[in-house]
């Protein structure tokens, strides 16, 4: 019998789980020690949040710092809620400073400000003009503290300049500015390796530089640094100051942080749900689109009502009514998942927009005259009115077209007008859908036995 493979992780948690239940806080200390903070932010869901309060206690303020940075916000909050001003103002100090402006800044203005007057001078002025940045530009992720040398510094200059820089200053590039902190240019580390001593940082330097504005969209910010495959993207001010920098860590949290924001929206609710434990909080956002569907599922009940007096057959035809839902629904969903993913990507241009409308009802078409023809014949084998038959396979041909061009078109139409096209996924345009497909059913239905006679 072959032994059992231990998890090392699963061992870890279950050593910190027996210190914890213990009480041997200097043997945790030394323990949490050996650990990656990054782990140990991870088992934080694993214990008590009493548990979570001393596992933070035990940690020093760097640790401390990574931990509340990688755990969740509901966990973060509540964390923070139980820790002293002042040992925020410490953790605050040993992060970066983009880190350090997020951590304080999701907490209320009168607990920022008491955190804040713990913290130095020079290091406060910093994290003031952070957090005066909305949280979803560029000035509100970038990291104040990069490499900016004039152009007369020398190259022996930058390397002992860098010799010596802080653990957090970003040097993926180092940036030439005049006295004015404007931008001139740039220079690559390996040129710099490469170049003499002597040489001046403005002969060396690419004057080819790339800039976001401190007020461009997170997302914005995040295109850029993937289309030019950049470590870290300068930010400037209006007049093109350097202020800071982006670097592709922060791009990979913008990216993460708007995928799921897109998939909430998709799902008709908001991102914000996602740390809350209130079943109310929850509800707040759900439900105001199920009663806009609600509301429209009205529509349909109308069509099925206006159907049964009107149309005959009904009772046969209502049988299908599920199916054509369902096709028209999913045909929707097919083309508007397709036409978001390709809107997020940036890789559907406005010029190509009507050739991807064409593109997509095309190929719905021919789905619906494979389904239509098959729903046809089923409908004749399973002993209903040939008529059925007839109506069922023409109307799933139409109600999935035509399912198809709303599905594409409307996210299309809402990036048109500067309206996130994620939304058009949700459970509002699945309802406008149904009521479009019962209604073409019953309508071609209608003209079908009119035609016959």
């Amino acid at each position: 019998m072959e032994a059992a493979v231990s998890d090392p992780e699963h061992d870890l948690i279950s050593e910190l789980q027996t210190l914890l239940s213990q009480g041997e806080e200097e043997a945790l200390q030394i323990f949490l020690r050996l650990i990656r903070p990054e782990d140990i932010a991870g088992w934080l869901d694993d214990v008590s949040p009493d548990e979570r309060q001393r596992i933070v206690e035990a940690l020093d303020h760097d640790a401390a710092g990574t931990v509340l940075s990688d755990t969740t916000a509901s966990i973060r909050a509540e964390l923070m809620e139980d820790i002293e001003p002042e040992r925020i103002a410490r953790i605050a100090e040993a992060l970066p400073a983009d880190e350090a402006a997020d951590l304080i800044g999701e907490l209320e203005i009168e607990d920022t400000e008491q955190i804040l007057h713990h913290i130095s001078d020079e290091d406060e002025h910093v994290l003031r003009g952070l957090l005066s940045y909305p949280e979803d530009t560029a000035g509100g992720i970038m990291n104040p503290e990069v490499v900016a040398l004039t152009p007369e510094s020398t190259v022996d200059d930058a390397i002992n300049f860098l010799r010596f820089a802080d653990g957090d200053t970003i040097t993926a590039a180092l940036y030439v500015v005049d006295e004015a902190r404007h931008l001139l240019g740039f220079v690559r580390l390996r040129r710099l390796v490469t170049a003499r001593p002597t040489s001046r940082l403005g002969d060396i330097m690419s004057s080819d530089v790339i800039t976001v504005g401190v007020d461009a969209d997170q997302e914005e910010v995040a295109d850029q640094v993937d289309k030019y495959d950049f470590i870290a993207i300068p930010v400037v001010d209006s007049e093109n100051r350097l202020l800071g920098a982006v670097t592709i860590d922060d791009v990979l949290d913008v990216i993460e942080d708007e995928a799921s924001e897109d998939i909430y929206k998709m799902a008709g609710s908001s991102v914000e749900e996602e740390d809350s434990e209130s079943i109310f909080h929850v509800a707040r956002y759900r439900l105001p689109w199920l009663l806009i569907c609600l509301a429209g599922t009205q529509v349909s009940t109308a069509v099925l009502q206006f159907a049964k007096g009107s149309v005959g057959l009904y009772e046969q035809m209502s049988v299908f009514t599920a199916a054509i839902m369902a096709m028209a629904g999913n045909t929707s969903l097919q083309s508007a998942t397709t036409t978001v993913r390709r809107l997020a990507l940036d890789t559907l241009p406005r010029s190509r927009y009507l050739v991807h409308v064409r593109r997509e009802i095309s190929v719905a078409l021919l789905m619906g005259m494979v389904c239509g023809t098959l729903a046809s014949g089923l409908g004749v084998v399973f002993g209903h009115d040939p008529v059925i038959g007839l109506a069922l396979g023409v109307a799933m041909a139409l109600a999935m077209s035509t399912a198809s061009l709303f599905g594409t078109g409307m996210p299309l139409l809402l990036s048109l007008m500067g309206i996130d096209p994620a939304i058009s996924s949700g459970p509002l345009v699945s309802t406008i859908n149904d009521s479009l497909a019962l209604a073409l059913y019953f309508s071609v239905a209608t003209g079908i036995l009119l035609w016959l006679g």
